[in-house]
C-alpha cells in the first residue's frame, strides 16, 4: 500500500492503466471527457472497460460531458448508472488498484497548487491481495445495483408505477408499440410488452386557458399573437407551424402492460411495483428465449410447434399443441390474411413431430394436398364424399316427401300419416350405429312408405264392397325426377366411408365435403363423425384432434343459410359438447373461421389458444372482445391494421400474447 497526493494520483492512475493488460473498472461519481481520452487513448481494444457513474440528478451529467460517453463507446466498453455513487477508484487488471478523493476529472487530478485537495491510496496484489480482492468484488456489489447503460436502455419509468401497468420516457424513439421491454429487479426480471406511445410536444400538449405553469404556447402573449386578431386562417396554419419547428421539444411516452417477472426461467404474476425512475431495457434476447417454449402456466412446453417469428426480429415462436388438444384453439381472420396459410404450416409441423390423430372437416378440399407434401402418404386419409342426401332425422326424409308431392303421407293425424311417420322414426336415427343407411339407401326407405287406395270386392252375398288397401306410395320415382338417382342411393357408401374413417388409425383423416351441396347433409355427417369419435375417446382416451375449417358451416351461431342452429344440428351439438367436455377425454377442437360472429359463442369461448390476423368486420370484432378470453382491448385494435401473413398468438398456449410473423 503507498500513500498518494494530490500531484501524484493521476500519473499513478495513468502509468497503471498503461500497463493493462485485461480489464479496467473505474467507479466516480463525475467524469470528464478529456480525461478519460487522456486517460485510455493507448488502451488495447481486448482490454474490458467498465465505468460506473452517478446519475441521481441532472447536474452529475452535465458534469459528466457526452464525449465520456462517446470515448467508452470508441473502447466497445460499459456505462453503469448509480444513482447513490460517491466512491471513487479504478482497478487494472484486478490487480492494481487506485482508491481515494478524487473524480476523473480536471479538478480532480490536478496538482496541489491548482486544483482540489486529494489524497488516494494505492494497492497491489502482490502485496496487498486481500484488499484488491475485496476491492474487486465491491465494484462487482456496486455494478449489480447499477443501472447498465446500453444500446438496450430505453428510457426511465415515471409517476405512476403499478404492479399491472407503468409508463417511461422513451429516449429510443424507434421503439414500436408491441414490442418487449424489462426492467431488472434483484428478485427477477419483469417483463412488460408496449401497448401505446404518445408523442408529447412540452410546448404544446396542455390547456392554454387552464390555471398552471404549462400552457399550450410558451406565453399568452404567443398564444393570441398567433390566433387572434383578423388574420387569414392560411397564415395561421403557416404561423404555428413556424412556432412549432422554432421551439419544438419532443418527448414519447410509452405505455406498458406487465406480462409478470421472470423467475427461474418461469412468469410469474408481479405483485408489487418498482420504484419510479428505475430504467427500462428493450427485453433481452435471453429473457424471450427462455420463455417461448413455456406455456402460459409457466410449464415447458409438451409438443412445442414453431409456426414463426417475432415481429421485427428472428425470435422463433411456438404453440403447444398440447394445450390444443386439452384447452382448444380458435384460429381466425378475413380472406387474405394469412389465417389458411397458418393453419396449415401449424397442422403440417404438429403432425409431422407428434403422435396425435387428426380429423380434419374441410368444406371446400383445400387440405390434403397441402398436407401429404409435408406427411408421408401412408399417414393420410383422404374421404372424398360424393353428392348425396343424408337424413338423420326423420323430418329431414318428410321434408322430401312434401316436395316429391306426397304430403299427405306424412302430414296431419291420419292413421296413414301416423304409420309412415312411425317408419321413418324407427328407420332415421342420428347416430352411426343405429341408422338404417349401413344397409339400405334413401331410395329403400322412400319404398317403404305406403299409401291407402280404395278398391271394390265382392262379398258373400255377391254385392260388392268398398275398402280401404294400403299399398307402396310410389314416392321414390318422383324423388328421383326431382333431386337425381345418385343422390339417393349413396347412402350406404356414405355410411361406410363414416365408418372406415372414424375406426381409421391413419394418423390423419381428412373429410372433403367439395362436392356436397346440401348444407344439411354436410353438417349431418361432420355430426355423425364428430359424435362417434367423441364416445370412442370417453372410452378410450387417445390424442386426438377435430379441425372445423369455416366453423360457421357446422356450428353456427344462429341460423346460417340453411344450416339451422338448433337441437337438430348435430354437429353444432356435438361442436358444443367436445369444447366442453373434450378436454376430459384428450379430445381437442381447432375452431377456423373468418366470421367469429357467425360461429357458436359457446364455441368461441372454450378456445383457449388464439392465433388471429386481420378482422375488419365490427360485429366479428366484437365477438372476439366478448367471448375470447385473452383478447385484450390493445390486441383488438391492431387486428384491422395487421398485414397479411402477420398474426396475434395469446391465450394458454404461448407464454404470452406475442404478434407474430408466420414462416413463408
Amino acid at each position: 500500500m503507498k500513500t498518494l497526493k494530490s500531484d501524484e494520483i493521476y500519473s499513478c492512475v495513468e502509468s497503471i492503466v498503461k500497463e493493462a493488460k485485461e480489464s479496467v473498472k473505474i467507479s466516480s461519481a463525475w467524469l470528464k471527457g478529456s480525461i478519460v481520452d487522456k486517460l485510455l487513448s493507448n488502451l488495447p481494444d481486448s482490454v474490458e472497460l467498465e465505468v460506473i457513474l452517478r446519475a441521481s440528478e441532472l447536474q452529475d451529467l452535465l458534469i459528466t460531458d457526452d464525449y465520456v460517453f462517446r470515448k467508452v463507446e470508441e473502447k466497445d466498453g460499459q456505462v453503469y448508472l448509480n444513482n447513490r455513487l460517491h466512491a471513487k477508484f479504478i482497478l487494472v487488471d484486478e490487480e492494481k488498484a487506485v482508491v481515494g478523493s478524487a473524480n476523473f476529472t480536471g479538478a480532480g487530478f490536478s496538482n496541489y497548487d491548482s486544483g482540489n485537495i486529494e489524497a488516494a491510496v494505492y494497492y497491489d496484489i502482490n502485496d496487498d491481495e486481500k484488499e484488491v480482492k475485496e476491492l474487486v468484488s465491491y465494484f462487482e456489489q456496486i455494478k449489480s445495483d447499477s443501472a447498465k447503460f446500453d444500446e438496450n436502455l430505453l428510457g426511465f419509468a415515471i409517476n405512476p408505477v403499478k404492479s399491472r401497468s407503468f409508463e417511461f420516457i422513451l429516449i429510443e424513439p424507434e421503439l414500436k408499440e408491441q414490442s418487449y421491454v424489462e426492467v431488472r429487479r434483484s428478485e427477477g426480471t419483469i417483463l412488460a410488452k408496449i401497448v401505446t406511445i404518445y408523442s408529447y410536444d412540452m410546448g404544446f400538449f396542455a390547456n392554454p386557458f387552464s390555471a398552471g405553469e404549462s400552457p399550450v404556447f410558451g406565453s399568452v402573449d404567443t398564444f393570441k399573437t398567433l390566433f387572434t386578431g383578423r388574420k387569414g386562417k392560411e397564415w395561421k396554419k403557416a404561423a404555428v407551424w413556424s412556432y412549432l419547428n422554432e421551439n419544438s421539444d419532443r418527448v414519447r411516452v410509452a405505455v406498458a402492460e406487465v406480462l409478470g417477472i421472470v423467475k427461474n426461467g418461469k412468469l410469474e404474476t408481479n405483485m408489487e411495483p418498482f420504484d419510479v425512475g428505475e430504467p427500462v431495457y428493450l427485453a433481452s434476447s435471453d429473457t424471450i428465449r427462455n420463455l417461448v417454449k413455456r406455456t402460459f402456466s409457466g410449464r415447458s412446453m409438451t409438443y412445442p410447434v414453431k409456426v414463426g417469428t417475432l415481429e421485427d426480429s428472428d425470435q422463433e415462436v411456438f404453440i403447444d399443441g398440447k394445450e390444443i388438444i386439452t384447452k382448444h384453439m380458435l384460429i381466425l381472420g378475413t380472406t387474405g390474411s394469412g389465417k389458411s396459410h397458418f393453419t396449415k404450416i401449424f397442422l403440417s409441423r404438429f403432425l409431422k413431430d407428434y403422435p396425435v390423430q387428426t380429423f380434419i372437416f374441410d368444406p371446400h378440399g383445400e387440405y390434403y394436398d397441402e398436407l401429404s407434401d409435408s406427411l408421408s402418404q401412408e399417414d393420410i386419409m383422404h374421404v372424398v364424399f360424393e353428392e348425396t342426401l343424408f337424413p338423420i332425422h326423420p323430418d329431414e326424409v318428410e321434408w322430401l316427401v312434401k316436395e316429391a308431392g306426397f304430403s299427405y303421407l306424412v302430414s296431419g293425424n291420419s292413421g296413414l300419416a301416423r304409420d309412415n311417420k312411425a317408419c321413418l322414426s324407427s328407420l332415421i336415427k342420428p347416430s352411426l350405429k343405429r341408422t338404417v343407411f349401413k344397409d339400405e339407401n334413401l331410395l329403400d326407405i322412400l319404398s317403404k312408405l305406403e299409401d291407402e287406395v280404395e278398391e271394390e270386392i265382392e262379398t258373400s252375398n255377391g254385392k260388392p264392397k268398398k275398402v280401404k288397401k294400403r299399398v307402396s306410395a310410389g314416392v321414390e320415382k318422383e324423388a328421383v325426377e326431382i333431386f337425381g338417382e345418385e343422390v339417393l342411393t349413396t347412402q350406404v357408401e356414405t355410411y361406410n366411408q363414416l365408418i372406415s374413417a372414424v375406426e381409421s388409425s391413419k394418423k390423419v383423416v381428412v373429410f372433403n365435403f367439395s362436392r356436397i351441396t346440401d348444407p344439411v347433409t354436410r353438417v349431418n355427417i361432420a355430426g355423425l363423425a364428430m359424435q362417434e369419435l367423441f364416445n370412442q375417446n370417453k372410452e378410450h382416451k387417445r390424442e386426438r384432434l377435430i379441425v372445423l375449417e369455416e366453423a360457421h358451416n357446422f356450428a353456427p351461431e344462429g341460423s346460417y343459410g340453411d344450416v339451422s342452429a338448433g337441437k337438430d344440428n348435430l354437429a353444432l351439438t356435438m361442436a358444443r359438447k367436445i369444447a366442453s367436455e373434450g378436454r376430459k377425454f384428450n379430445l381437442g377442437l381447432v375452431v377456423i373461421t373468418q366470421r367469429p360472429a357467425q360461429v357458436s359463442k359457446y364455441v368461441l369461448s372454450q378456445a383457449n389458444t388464439q392465433a388471429m390476423f386481420r378482422t375488419m368486420n365490427v360485429s366479428d370484432l366484437a365477438a372476439v372482445e366478448t367471448y375470447v378470453e385473452f383478447a385484450g382491448r390493445d390486441l383488438i385494435n391492431l387486428l384491422p391494421s395487421l398485414q397479411t401473413g402477420m398474426g396475434i398468438l395469446s391465450g394458454l398456449g404461448v407464454p404470452f400474447p406475442v404478434v407474430v410473423e408466420v414462416d413463408g
